[in-house]
């Protein structure tokens, strides 16, 4: 029996040595590889070029994947209701660097830059009327290596993995962001954890997939003019509540409410109640995950078992504009809690109507303003601002600063904005993304 493992063993690391030797002198020659420069190796863009032309030119790449997808076909379900029970892992590769759905711009509701109050009913009453969706993913975007997604029972959930030079980078980035809005802007860091790392195995939230050692390390490399926020601890102490979805990547309102109750320590709020709020849900959610993980058989866990979104309304009178550009002009009344149609799968879109490159929501209450800058998990978290602030403006870097796309400088901005704070808010994903770090820092430059 031993001499019969030993034989497979010694074939299985032939056949691994046979593709590593024919991928080095058989890469595709048809595949871009990326140009050298120093400006594309400091903002990061060098080495996610180079991770992507690798697997864009590894011979038969494709049919390696295809091969390993009608392998895990062969899997069978066990124990599908355990926690513990892991059914499947698959590589992660994603766009971040590019923004992600939203709704589209309905051509009723355009307005001028400085929309008439009465023209919309106020969201206190009803969210807005439904419009059609948009969005996905844009040709030309480098494709990364974010980690693994994996199914363990009914949950679907991101693994994020440490690499330390981009997290230095992030860093850096954000302190960027605080030195460039000077002195006169508080400057707060939110980094939030998403679902695996309480809700896996020990060994997908430990090591160099400890979401909490990954936010300690960030926060200890900004600068002292960013004021870091501990959301991981008043979400850890929240675990047995539905704070995050189970089939979509993303936390739910109620998660990113106990996040904005850290914020209001840090900056000095009172948290506003959730009795305060008026709620009302979404039924029959199936998420990203479960669309990423969809020709896996295993994955049909996640649609016999659909997620709930439930919302909870701004309780102040506001009005919500989304616009393409910082000029501010041209833009299009929404929500910043919208309605969301039966025939739209993704019920996330409720939130500011999924990422626009700039939204503007003006409430009528007496406070300073406060920018934004977040990619998808800061949708669900911007509502809870409303009560405290007379105009929130919500920036997504992935749609600025890029070939073809509208620039902004995020300090000239803030100042003719009049902004007294600023919140970055990212979730773990975004540490080891080269495109999105190299987004903030094109904010500064």
């Amino acid at each position: 029996m031993k001499k019969t493992y030993a034989i497979l063993s010694a074939l299985f690391l032939l056949v691994l040595l046979t593709v590593g030797i024919y991928s080095i002198f058989n890469l595709n020659a048809d595949a871009a590889k990326p140009d050298f420069t120093f400006g594309s190796l400091f903002d990061g863009t060098y080495a996610g070029g180079q991770r992507a032309w690798y697997a864009a030119a590894f011979p038969q790449s494709e049919t390696l994947k295809s091969m390993n997808k009608t392998l895990n076909g062969f899997y069978k379900f066990s124990a599908l209701s355990g926690e513990n029970d892991v059914q499947l892992m698959v590589e992660m590769n994603g766009q971040a660097a590019q923004g992600g759905a939203s709704l589209q711009r309905p051509d009723d509701t355009s307005v001028s830059q400085s929309p008439d109050p009465s023209a919309e009913p106020t969201e206190t009453t009803a969210p807005q009327e439904s419009v059609e969706p948009s969005g996905g993913m844009q040709p030309g975007t480098v494709v990364e290596n974010l980690g693994v997604a994996v199914l363990i029972g009914n949950r679907a959930v991101e693994v994020a993995y440490a690499q330390y030079d981009s997290i230095n980078e992030y860093s850096n980035a954000v302190t960027s962001i605080a030195t460039a809005l000077g002195n006169k802007v508080n400057t707060y860091s939110i980094l939030v954890p998403n679902a695996a790392e309480f809700y896996t195995p020990e060994d997908y939230h430990t090591g160099d997939s400890s979401q909490s050692g990954m936010i300690s390390y960030a926060y200890s490399k900004m600068g002292q003019n960013v004021k870091t926020v501990d959301a991981y601890s008043k979400l850890a102490s929240h675990i047995n509540e539905y704070i995050y979805f189970r089939t979509d990547h993303h936390w739910t309102q109620l998660g990113a409410y106990y996040a904005y109750t850290a914020f209001c320590e840090k900056a000095g709020f009172k948290a506003e109640p959730l009795s305060a709020f008026e709620t009302g849900q979404y039924d029959t959610f199936v998420g990203s995950l479960a669309h990423y993980l969809e020709a896996y058989p295993q994955s049909a866990i996640l649609r016999e078992n659909p997620d709930t979104l439930q919302y909870y309304r701004p309780h102040v009178d506001l009005e919500t504009t989304v616009y393409s550009d910082a000029t501010l002009t041209n833009g299009y009344l929404l929500g910043t809690i919208c309605h969301i149609g039966e025939e739209e799968s993704n019920k996330y879109l409720c939130f500011l109507g999924g990422d626009h490159p700039i939204t503007v929501i003006k409430t009528d209450v007496d406070g300073p303003v406060c920018m934004l800058i977040k990619e998808s998990y800061g949708n669900a978290f911007a509502p809870w601002l409303t009560s405290h602030y007379s105009k929130i403006i919500v920036v997504d870097p992935r749609e600025f600063n890029g070939n073809g796309e509208p620039t902004l400088d995020i300090a000239q901005f803030a100042k003719e904005q009049n902004v007294r704070d600023c919140i970055i808010l990212n979730y773990p994903m975004m540490l080891g993304s080269d495109n999105y770090i190299g987004q903030l820092n094109r904010l500064t430059k």
